[in-house]
């Protein structure tokens, strides 16, 4: 039997994947914590282990699957390429994209339109303004400031224009050479949190100037394995303005898996039938907002083909309760838990 190891079992993405895989094949996986933790969904993991990334032998497992930013560029670093089927890879020339202000660098050289960026706070000339990290460490600090004084002191942000459009849209692919070998492209309505995180209502979406300047980018990079390369749309310009390449694996990858069976054909060899679904609410994320965004947000969620609950609805007690019981019981009850 084959066995698959996945790092960060507890991510999103980590629990999509490992649910397709444990539906469709007889893979045996395992999923690798740095730490203990308090609450994990075990259900799609054959076997969970505590160890650091440099204390496990690789070459031991079939195929490794490092899942958020940090896991992948750890073991992509150390261990230069991971190999999959079909000839798939995921290189490590790919962690380039990691390094925000090249990659803007990169894509205007291509004419794909970019926010106005600034490295400096003092050179900052309108707000509001976007700031996040000027390197890539997953999640990270990011925000909007309305003016200078609300700009968090950090020395390693970049400042953005603020595109004030609602929506952000992305191309996830597979791809080898710089050549995509499958995607889908989504919008992602509202995020968790609202000014920039993970999808929590997302639809099928499709424009050929998304997949122009993702094909564009990937060719110059070379690029191997996956990635979702993240766009919004300006009024100003009529056009879509490039964000950022996330060179891991998303946080709403199961919308993908929905809709194209090819992206685990390709990686794993493993067939099914996809469910086509055009609009869909991932019901954990949605409850993290306060009381005010729940209600104000209610109007997105009509329509969705499905409600994704990664974690269980025992989880789903967990979230709402932590939004009645004060944060000294939280504490106190995660130091219990332990």
């Amino acid at each position: 039997m084959k066995k698959i190891l996945i790092f960060e079992p507890y991510s999103n993405q980590a629990l999509a994947i490992a649910k397709y895989i444990k539906k469709y094949s007889d893979y045996y996986i395992i999923g690798v914590l740095e730490e203990k933790r308090a609450f994990i969904n075990r259900k799609y993991y054959d076997e969970i282990i505590v160890s650091d990334i440099t204390n496990i032998e690789l070459n031991e497992y079939d195929y490794i699957f490092p899942m958020g930013a940090k896991s992948t560029y750890s073991i992509t670093d150390n261990y230069k390429k991971l190999c999959y089927k079909n000839e798939i890879f995921f290189s490590y020339h790919n962690l380039i994209v990691y390094n925000k202000p090249e990659m803007l660098n990169i894509a205007e050289s291509l004419d794909i339109p970019i926010p106005k960026t600034f490295c400096k706070k003092e050179d900052i000339v309108n707000f509001p303004i976007f700031y996040k990290e000027n390197f890539e460490n997953g999640g990270g600090i990011r925000g909007i400031a309305r003016n200078i004084d609300k700009i968090p002191s950090y020395p390693n942000l970049i400042y953005q224009e603020y595109i004030n459009t609602p929506s952000t849209y992305g191309v996830g692919f597979l791809a080898k050479n710089g050549e995509i070998v499958t995607f889908f492209q989504h919008k992602e309505i509202i995020s968790y949190p609202e000014e920039g995180g993970s999808a929590v209502v997302i639809e099928s979406f499709y424009d050929e100037r998304l997949l122009k300047y993702t094909k564009k980018l990937l060719k110059k990079l070379n690029y191997d394995g996956w990635g979702l390369v993240e766009f919004k749309y300006c009024n100003k310009r009529k056009d879509y303005v490039f964000m950022e390449i996330n060179a891991k694996f998303w946080a709403s990858i199961e919308f993908m898996l929905m809709n194209n069976a090819n992206f685990l054909y390709y990686l794993l060899g493993i067939k099914y039938k996809t469910e086509k679904a055009k609009k869909i609410v991932f019901v954990e994320r949605y409850l993290q907002y306060n009381l005010i965004s729940i209600v104000k947000n209610l109007k997105y969620i009509k329509n969705a083909n499905k409600f994704i609950i990664e974690n269980g609805y025992c989880y789903i007690g967990f979230v709402l309760l932590k939004k009645i019981v004060p944060k000294f019981i939280q504490k106190f009850l995660k130091r219990l838990l332990k």
